[in-house]
Formats: C-alpha cells, structure tokens, sequence
C-alpha cells in the first residue's frame, strides 16, 4: 500500500516544479494556488488504472491531496525521526548519477562489451610485494623486463621468477580471458599491449607484473553443460567412469546417474547441471570438450582433467548478447570494480572546480606526521580548505583519522575531502537541479501524507476497538451474511470502519479549508476532457 500511495503522490507532486507563474490557477486553499498545467500534465498520462476517468473526480482527487498535504505540514510530520531517516537515505541515493561522470562511465562500459565479445590469451610474471616494501620488488621486475629486452625467454623466466607458482607448470601461461576476470589494471594492460608484444611494468594489489599477450580472438559466449564426475585418475577410477558410460550407452538417464554417482557434489543433486561459464572459467581439458560439442542431449566419452574423471553431457550455448540488453548489467560490474572509481575521480575532479575548491597546504602540514594524534583537537582550528566559500577545520579531519591509526595521516586527506565535497554536493542539489528537487518534494510529501493517513485512517480501527464493535452492532445488518459473531467479521468491519473515518475526516479537512475554484478554467478544462 505504501508503494502503491507513494506512487500516486509523487506523479502529483512532480507537477509542482513545472507550474509557472504565468499559469493560470485551477483553484486556491487557503490563498495557496493549483496551476491548470499541474492539472493537464498529470490527467494526460495518467494511469487509468490508478486514477479516475471522470474530470469532477479528478479535480477532487486533487484538491483532497492538496488538503492532506497542508495538514501533514500543519502537524509537523516532516520532524519525524523515521521520515527524516528514509528522506536522507533516498536523497544519497536520487544524488548518485550526479556524483558520477556520465561520459566516462559509457566510456567504460563500451570497453568492458569491447572485452567481453573479444577473450585475450596472455602469460604473466609476478613479483609479489613483501609487506610494505615495493622497492625490492620493483628492482626485481626491473631486471627481469631488462633480461626480456635481451632475449630471453619470457617461460623461462616465469619458471625462474615469478611468485605466480603456477607457472613452475604453465610458464607463465594464464590461457584466455575477457573482461572482469583479472583485476582491473592487469586487464587493461593486457588489451591495450599488441598481440605478440609484451607489456610495461604493470602494479596491482598482488605486486608488479610483466604481460606478455600472445593472442586476441571472438569469445564464443557461454556453454551450458551437465556432467559425472569421479575424482581421482588411477586405474580404479578410470574403470568407474567407464561403468557408468556404458550404463549411459544402454539408455539409462544422465541425471540419475549423476545423482548417484558423480562425485561433484555442488552438481549432482542437480542432475549434474553447471551455471553457463566462457573460456577460462574451468580447467583447459573441460572447456575443450564442453565447447566443442553442438548437438542437445549428446554426451561425450570419458576424458580427465587434473581433478579426475569426467563425462559431459551438452545443453545449449548462450552466444553474447547484444550491448543494450547486457548494458545494465556490465554496469553494475564496472561500478562495482576497481575500474569503477573512474567515474567517481573525473566526477569529483569536476566538482572541485565548479564548488571551488581550496585547500590551505600550510594547516595541512600538521598531517604528515602522527604527531598530531597528540594534539588536542581544540587547538586544530586552522581551516584546512574551503567549499564555495565554506570553510572545514583541522578538527574535523583529526577527528576522521583518529581511529585510522597511520603514520602519515595526510594519506588519508583527500578521502576526507571528497567526503565532505560529496556532503555538500547533495546538500545543494535542490538548490541547482530543478528535477533532482522535484522528485525529492514529490517523495518527502509522500512519506508525510503516508503518514498522515496512517494515523487518521489506517491505525484508527487498532486504536479505537470499542468504537468498531459500535459500529458492528450499529450496522449488524450489512455483516450477518459474512459470519455469526463480531470476531468472524473482524476485518470486514474495520475496512468499513476506516471508509467512514476517512469520509468524515476529509470533509473535515474541507470545511475548515478555504477553497476557491476558478470557474471558467474549471468549464475549459471539463470540456477538453470529455
């Protein structure tokens, strides 16, 4: 129910904005004017599932929000503490899309598609660092891209080298991979290095890497497949997977052998079903022959992987979909991974510019050092930088380090700073965005109606028990043939209940309302609307 109101005063409201005082007004309460396009804006796309058909019923519809609006504003219910709590939760939220840069987040996005229709095949050495030292790893690449540039060969140093001890098997070899799968740095190395060629120094939270990209080639999309698995590879094994792929070869069912005898427990109960999964996912044996099978329902012979005995059973392949159908969804990715600060940084960059931005480098001085957790916070009254103008102590960014603990607390500064710039940012929205402020009225005044009518209408049958058995046995005749008793019809009741204190109230609130129609809008509009 609260959606459903939520919705209907939002449509309302959202007109507010638009009205013009050049409009002419459909009618006044209390002095306060309704503008004949509030009025024509909303009855042109309404729903008339939601709304009613007739105009006189419209018009009504109308004025009784306005009423209610003007009584929850009467009795304060934007001082409540859940309203204020959901408000400021909505308003984060509504601010977000101004709070990312648009054209470096589509930027992004047709990258991410880019590498999620092409898969790239590439090898790789790891320098891991140690704890806090970067310097000895990155002497240690630095060498080793230095052998590379001799001619040495890039297995052969990975074996030698690289902290990654998967290539003591693989030189070096992580086989293909598109978009999302690596961190975010090492991937876009990775696509930005030309086949055949091998990479700058790259740094990511494991340590430093040299890339070497041996292929770029269409991915295939997704696989769907089922399969039995028997874990292990010696002799008793093989002998088992055998058994049950003549058991399949006499017509017994797929699903039920998995059932009983696969040993991949996170599948079997599932007839051996696995999620869709590309190139790369699983190990190299598997994806060979998951992907080289085309025809439903067919199953391969036995083959091993590293992890045992397997037989697939084939189900369908999911090719990519098209860039605006996966749009939303590489969306979330990208906002949700590293490559997602993009936006965010270009954002606040901007904003720094138009708000004006200034930071006092002197009082940020006292940060290089933790020095200052031993400075009483009373004594850190220097202003640190200033928004349009508005100015931000030391004590503030004492108090935000204080419980961070670092040896050079300024580290964190620009943190703080973009924190408060973001503060600020969405505090003066409604001030220079006409539809962020709209749609914020509209849901404000939702949350308040909502509320008011939950203490007029929709409490009041809790809250005045005796009342409603009054009105039962007032009205008995209406509920005989819905039950014996009051508590049979308990609920009827106090639906009725509540359409009879809603009737009174509203004719409450316009009586003791002044309210001016302006008749010859009124006859215009009727007419258009017939």
């Amino acid at each position: 129910m609260k959606k459903y109101f939520l919705g209907i005063a939002m449509l309302l409201m959202s007109l507010n904005s638009s009205a013009q005082k050049k409009d002419k007004v459909l009618f006044k309460i209390d002095g306060e004017p309704t503008y004949v396009s509030e009025f024509k804006k909303l009855f042109k796309q309404k729903d008339a599932n939601i709304l009613e058909k007739d105009f006189r019923e419209d018009l009504q519809l109308m004025v009784d929000y306005k009423l209610k609006l003007k009584e929850a504003e009467k009795e304060g219910l934007d001082t409540i503490k859940s309203i204020k709590n959901e408000l400021a939760k909505y308003k984060r939220d509504l601010a977000a899309p101004f709070l990312t840069d648009d054209e470096t987040l589509q930027d992004l996005l047709q990258e991410a598609y880019y590498r999620t229709e092409n898969k790239i095949k590439a090898s790789h050495i790891l320098i891991a660092f140690k704890g806090n030292d970067t310097i000895e790893a990155y002497n240690k690449i630095k060498d080793i891209q230095a052998q590379i540039n001799n001619g040495v060969d890039f297995g052969d140093l990975a074996i030698k080298y690289s902290d990654d001890k998967s290539a003591i098997q693989n030189r070096g070899s992580l086989g293909y991979f598109t978009a999302f799968r690596m961190v975010y740095p090492f991937e876009d190395a990775a696509y930005k290095t030309p086949v055949g060629e091998v990479s700058d120094i790259v740094k990511s939270q494991f340590g430093y890497h040299i890339i070497k990209v041996e292929d770029i080639a269409k991915s295939e999309g997704k696989v769907k497949v089922a399969h039995i698995m028997v874990a292990g590879l010696d002799t008793a094994k093989q002998s088992k997977i055998d058994s049950i792929y003549q058991k399949l070869q006499a017509g017994e069912n797929f699903e039920d052998l998995a059932k009983e005898f696969s040993d991949d427990k996170g599948s079997s109960n599932s007839g051996g079903v696995l999620k869709p999964f590309e190139k790369g996912r699983l190990p190299i044996e598997f994806e060979k022959v998951a992907f080289s099978m085309s025809e439903p329902n067919t199953y391969s012979k036995p083959f091993k992987t590293p992890y045992g005995w397997h037989v697939v059973k084939f189900i369908e392949k999911e090719p990519i979909q098209p860039f605006e159908e996966l749009k939303e969804e590489l969306k979330k990715k990208v906002l949700n991974d590293e490559r997602g600060k993009k936006p965010k940084e270009v954002a606040f960059a901007k904003m720094e510019a138009k708000y004006n931005v200034e930071v006092n480098k002197e009082a940020l001085k006292v940060f290089e050092s933790n020095k200052v957790y031993n400075i009483p916070t009373d004594s850190l009254q220097q202003v640190l930088f200033t928004i349009n103008g508005e100015s931000y102590l030391q004590d503030g960014f004492a108090k935000y380090v204080k419980n961070r603990r670092t040896k050079q607390p300024v580290t964190y500064f620009d943190d703080y700073k973009n924190e408060q710039l973001k503060e600020y940012v969405i505090d003066h929205l409604e001030d220079q965005n006409e539809d962020y402020k709209a749609i914020l009225d509209s849901y404000r005044n939702g949350l308040e109606i909502f509320e008011l009518m939950k203490i007029h209408i929709w409490d009041v049958p809790s809250n005045e028990p005796e009342l409603v058995k009054a009105y039962y046995e007032k009205h008995i005749e209406n509920y005989q043939a819905k039950g014996e008793s009051f508590e049979d019809v308990k609920g009827y009741v106090e639906s009725d209940y509540q359409d009879k204190v809603q009737k009174e109230w509203m004719e409450s609130l316009r009586n003791q309302s002044k309210i001016k129609y302006y008749k010859r809008q009124v006859k215009k509009l009727e007419k258009t609307y017939q």
